[in-house]
């Protein structure tokens, strides 16, 4: 099943287009939203059904402490410190385990990802990817 995502400007250009050779339908921010702002990209992934993926944390902020509508799913990746090979290997290992992304707030990092139901409390839970 392919899914709807829109890929902040930070986000790599190859996994977008990795994503897209898999059938995924990925807006590129890099492309169509240059210089948009953060609520500029939310409210675009909002409008369009899309996950939104990033590697910015303001994202969180926007929509936990601020209380902006949120996206479908949003996809924080945590990579810093991770070579840019090791962090293409982790993406292609995230997105190639399939997980359920739509209505969850997901932070990603090598060996595992969180996830916090959008629209309720803190209810998380954390899984594992290998």
């Amino acid at each position: 099943m392919s899914e709807r995502y829109l890929a902040d400007e930070n986000f790599p250009a190859s996994i977008v287009k990795l994503l897209r050779t898999h059938g995924h339908d990925v807006l590129y921010a890099a492309e169509s939203l240059m210089a948009a702002s953060d609520e500029e990209v939310l409210r675009e992934a909002v409008t369009q059904s899309r996950v939104l993926l990033t590697f910015d944390r303001d994202f969180g902020e926007l929509v936990f402490r601020c209380r902006q509508q949120s996206a479908p799913g949003i996809v924080l990746f945590r990579l810093g410190g991770q070579s840019p090979i090791e962090q293409m290997s982790f993406l292609q290992i995230f997105f190639s385990s399939q997980p359920k992304l739509q209505g969850f707030f997901t932070v990603a990092s090598p060996g595992h990802f969180r996830q916090v139901r959008l629209g309720e409390s803190s209810e998380d839970s954390e899984e594992k990817i290998s």
